[in-house]
């Protein structure tokens, strides 16, 4: 499993199978994160919302440890929640994410959509994140057509991906298009 296919975006690559930890208790996100990159995972996903960055952080380290891993072989993203994407709220849970993993995440989402405060301002917060070295790449996730396409708009920096569910019995044409218009990708969270 380690020679995954992986995705090349905005000069970064990101391993197209990723391991994620929505509804893992920190003990549980510590063990299995280490075991899925003992096993060839080399994308891993978490976020704010789930409560458990420190022991997934921990899990990477233990995987490390083990010399199952460098840390340059995991892609590592987590993602903003709704409630802190005015700029200082943005910023603040942004290094709040990298202190908890004790990593810089590689890809910053921004969890949900919401209209207040401004696209604007929040695209500006998450290019701002992007530029103080908070993350290597920015993106999206759970955003429709309309309000990808327009939050790419808004954005300096290439968004890579929106993450999406995504899976045999829902299609997503529209959402795929405009990534593909955007030059950007979709990460399924439920295949």
């Amino acid at each position: 499993m380690t020679d995954q296919p992986a995705i090349t975006i905005d000069g970064h690559t990101i391993p197209l199978l990723g391991f994620g930890t929505w509804n893992l208790e920190p003990a549980d996100a510590r063990r299995m994160v280490a075991e899925a990159l003992r096993v060839g995972y080399r994308h891993i996903d978490t976020a704010w919302i789930y409560k458990n960055e420190a022991a997934v952080g921990d899990g990477i380290r233990d995987a490390i440890a083990a010399g199952h891993v460098t840390r340059e072989d995991v892609w590592l993203t987590t993602k903003i929640w709704v409630a802190h994407f005015d700029r200082a709220g943005l910023l603040k849970q942004a290094k709040e994410s990298a202190e908890a993993l004790g990593f810089t995440p590689d890809l910053l989402l921004l969890h949900w959509p919401k209209p207040d405060p401004s696209f604007e301002e929040t695209l500006g917060a998450l290019n701002e994140a992007q530029a103080q070295g908070l993350t290597k790449s920015i993106g999206l996730s759970n955003f429709p057509s309309a309000e990808f396409a327009r939050a790419q708009s808004l954005s300096k920096a290439k968004l890579v991906t929106n993450q999406v569910e995504y899976h045999p019995y829902l299609k997503l044409t529209k959402l795929i298009a405009a990534a593909k218009d955007l030059g950007s990708s979709i990460t399924a969270w439920s295949p």
